[in-house]
């Protein structure tokens, strides 16, 4: 008879990694219930029988280690499928979409993670180790990675199933402007960090792009009977070196970066409308088309004397304001 799955998920887990581990030597029953705990065979066999069923397919030896005693193997060509089989099994698809927002995180950061969750989760499959430590399905406790409190992941993993699967959804949102709880349906498109702290991009029923802190967010259900209505709708936004804080018109901008921090910043997975040249002195000058006045001064000032816009004018005369401001806060 099947075991109960839910209750037993460790002992399958478990179970199959010691085969995958023991290699050419197998395992008999009893290092079987040794490795899960069970005080007698019967537990073990109905392991055995379960991860038949899963798919996972083993054969019995009667010639190794001991003639009397049967031992549990897999062949060669059956233990990377187990490895693959064992990933599918214990990560659901929560998990899944979560490892797919980490990793999208880290290479969004840097050239060198060029690729997606969803091909580094392929090439997973393939080399996971089998260790039994490397399958606790427990990932939500990596939530704190992001310097989010425990309370807010069922939120993060809502947004992302949203966001994947593009479902329509009803939220309560404590407002910063309006310094009050309000509620409204969004649409939402994209879960972003931003200096370590985590974003939704949205569409939202008042027909107005959005930013939400994932930590204001008080409720969020899922509406799944209601279409959602945007396609590709936020393919500029991404486009823009500076997509999350887009206020104003679009501009052309140029900045001179000197050689020492361009070294850096050359390093960065820009979009491709960002373009960048070297210069007889060793510098570099950046050109970008963005929307975010915010976004680009804050990345500029960042720079301190290294970086210097050349154009437009009129974003000199505001870093210009920006830092005469600055300045006299500290008169």
């Amino acid at each position: 008879m099947a075991l109960d799955l839910k209750a037993r998920y460790a002992k399958l887990l478990d179970t199959a990694a010691l085969i995958i581990e023991s290699g050419n030597e197998g395992c008999t029953i009893y290092e079987i219930m040794k490795e899960i705990g069970a005080k007698n065979r019967s537990s073990a066999f109905n392991v055995i029988e379960t991860l038949e069923e899963m798919g996972f397919a083993l054969y019995q030896d009667k010639s190794s280690k001991n003639a009397k005693m049967t031992v549990y193997k897999i062949s060669s060509e059956n233990a990377t499928k187990w490895k693959r089989n064992l990933l599918d099994s214990a990560l659901s698809q929560d998990d899944i979409r979560f490892l797919n927002f980490i990793f999208e995180t880290v290479s969004s950061s840097t050239p060198l993670m060029n690729m997606s969750g969803k091909s580094f989760l392929s090439r997973l499959k393939m080399v996971l180790s089998s260790k039994k430590d490397n399958f606790n399905p427990q990932l939500s406790q990596s939530g704190s990675y992001f310097n989010i409190g425990s309370e807010y992941f069922d939120t993060l993993l809502t947004l992302l199933e949203a966001s994947s699967e593009k479902i329509k959804c009803h939220l309560r949102y404590e407002s910063v402007q309006s310094e009050r709880i309000v509620e409204y349906d969004i649409y939402p498109e994209k879960v972003v960090t931003i200096d370590g702290a985590i974003y939704a991009l949205v569409y939202n029923n008042y027909g107005s792009f959005q930013m939400l802190a994932l930590q204001r967010i008080i409720e969020i259900q899922k509406i799944r009977k209601e279409k959602y209505p945007i396609s590709n709708a936020f393919a500029e936004y991404r486009e823009d070196p500076f997509p999350f804080y887009q206020t104003e018109e679009e501009m052309k901008v140029s900045v001179l970066i000197d050689n020492e921090q361009a070294w850096y910043e050359v390093q960065r997975a820009w979009p491709k409308s960002v373009s960048f040249s070297l210069q007889d002195d060793g510098s570099y000058l950046f050109c970008l088309t963005t929307k975010s006045l915010y976004g680009l001064t804050k990345w500029v000032l960042s720079m301190g004397r290294k970086a210097k816009i050349i154009e437009p004018e009129g974003v000199k005369e505001y870093v210009k304001q920006e830092l005469d401001a600055m300045r006299e806060q500290y008169n």
